[in-house]
C-alpha cells in the first residue's frame, strides 16, 4: 500500500531516516527597506490550519478557504464581502473561474459554489482533494492524493475525463495545483515526472522525466514533483524533490537544461531566470536560457520558506515567521522586509490584479502594493 508523506516539515522526513539533522532558521538581522513594499489591508478567516490554503481571484472579489468554508473578500479593501458555509470541513484551497467557486474535502468531496454562494454540484472522488482546484474553459481540474488528475465539467459537476499513474511505494503529499495554458493542463507527478493533458479531454499530449529517482532505500528514491509547473514563452519548467529543476518545451515535452536542486515549494520564471525556492530554504537563480547558476541567497537558510513570487520585477518569498522577503533578481540580495500575523505563509504569494496577495497559516490574507522597480 503506498504511503504518504506530509509536505514542508523537514523534520519529519529526517525523522523516517532515524536522524534528526533539521536545519535550525537562521536569525533575522535588522534590514532597512531600501524598496517600499507597503502592506494595504489585512482580512481573515477560519485560521488554524496546517491545510496549504491559498486564495483566487472571481470578478473583484478574493475568495479563501478555510476549514469552515470559503469567504469573500473585497479586492480592493479587504472587506468580508459573502462566506459560504461548508457541512464537511475543507482541506483543498479554493480555484475559482467559469462563475463558480471550487473546493476539496479530506473525503475526496468537491464543491462548487456560485458567486453567491449557491451549491450548483457536489462530488464524491477517488480519495482527498488537498490541492486547489483549478477551473478553465468550463473544466474544473481536481487533483486527489491517490495521484488521480480529474477534468470535472463545470456546469453540471460529471467527470469528463480521469488520468492516473502507477505511483511508488512511499510519497510526498501533493498539496499543488496543476496549471492550466493555451488549453492544455501541465501537472507534476510523482516518481519526478510531469504530464501535459489536453484539457478538452485528457488525452495525454506528452509525458517527460523531471529529476530520476535514486538511491537505495524508498525515502531516498523519493523525487516527486509537487509544485505547480510554471509555464512561460514557449517553456514549462518544474522542480522535483530530491531531484533537479528542468525546463521543457511546451511543444512536444523535449528536455532543454537540468539542473541538481531540492525543491518540495516551487519556482517562478521571468524573461530570463528561474528562481527556486530549495529544501532547506535557500532562494536560488539559474539562467532561463541554459540553466547556468547565477545566485543562491542563503540568508533565509532553514526558515521553512514558501516558493517565490514575481512582484514588480523583484522576487518574493514567505517564511515560518510570517515574514515576506524582497529579493534583487540580478543577484538575490535582500532589499525589504514586511511582516504579516507571525504565522507560517505555507503558499508562495499569488499575484492578483496588481496586489500580492498572501494568505497565511493562521487564515490572515494580507494584501501588499507592488513595490517601483528602481
Amino acid at each position: 500500500m503506498k504511503r504518504l508523506l506530509a509536505l514542508g516539515l523537514t523534520a519529519l522526513l529526517a525523522a523516517c531516516a532515524g536522524t534528526d539533522n533539521s536545519p535550525q532558521p537562521t536569525p533575522l538581522t535588522d534590514l532597512k527597506n531600501s524598496v517600499a513594499f507597503e502592506p494595504l489591508w489585512r482580512a481573515s478567516y477560519s485560521g488554524g490550519s496546517l491545510y496549504r490554503f491559498a486564495p483566487d481571484l472571481l470578478g473583484d472579489t478574493v475568495y479563501m478557504a478555510g476549514t469552515d468554508g470559503v469567504a469573500g473578500i473585497a479586492l480592493t479593501d479587504g472587506r468580508r464581502l459573502s462566506e459560504i458555509r461548508s457541512d464537511v470541513p475543507l482541506a483543498g484551497g479554493v480555484g475559482a473561474g467559469s462563475g463558480l467557486v471550487v473546493a476539496g474535502t479530506l473525503k475526496g468531496d468537491v464543491y462548487a459554489w456560485d458567486a453567491a454562494g449557491k451549491l450548483k454540484w457536489r462530488v464524491r472522488l477517488s480519495s482527498e482533494v488537498v490541492s486547489p482546484p483549478v477551473v478553465a474553459e468550463g473544466v474544473a481540474v481536481v487533483r486527489t492524493v491517490d495521484g488521480t488528475i480529474w477534468g470535472i465539467d463545470a456546469a453540471d459537476g460529471k467527470t469528463r475525463w480521469q488520468f492516473a499513474r502507477s505511483q511508488p511505494a512511499l510519497i510526498l503529499r501533493n498539496y499543488a495545483p496543476v496549471t492550466i495554458a493555451d488549453g492544455a493542463v501541465y501537472a507534476g507527478l510523482a516518481a519526478g515526472r510531469i504530464a501535459s493533458l489536453s484539457l478538452a479531454d485528457g488525452r495525454v499530449l506528452w509525458e517527460a522525466l523531471v529529476a530520476p529517482p535514486k538511491g537505495a532505500t524508498e525515502l531516498e528514491r523519493i523525487s516527486d514533483v509537487t509544485s505547480a509547473p510554471v509555464v512561460d514563452r514557449g517553456q514549462v519548467c518544474a522542480v522535483a524533490f530530491q531531484g533537479r529543476v528542468a525546463c521543457f518545451a511546451v511543444s512536444n515535452g523535449t528536455l532543454l537544461w537540468a539542473r541538481e536542486v531540492s525543491s518540495y515549494v516551487g519556482l517562478a520564471v521571468d524573461a530570463e531566470h528561474v528562481y527556486v525556492t530549495d529544501d532547506v530554504g535557500n532562494v536560488q537563480a539559474f539562467e532561463r536560457s541554459g540553466g547556468r547558476s547565477l545566485w543562491k541567497q542563503t540568508a533565509l537558510y532553514g526558515r521553512r520558506v514558501s516558493g517565490p513570487a514575481l512582484i514588480g520585477g523583484y522576487v518574493v518569498v514567505g517564511d515560518y515567521e510570517g515574514y515576506l522577503h524582497l529579493l534583487s533578481p540580478a543577484d538575490g540580495a535582500l532589499l525589504a522586509r514586511q511582516t504579516t500575523d507571525k504565522s507560517a505563509v505555507l503558499v508562495a504569494p499569488h499575484l492578483v490584479a496588481g496586489k500580492l496577495l498572501v494568505q497565511t497559516e493562521n487564515g490572515g490574507l494580507h494584501a501588499f502594493a507592488i513595490p517601483d522597480k528602481k
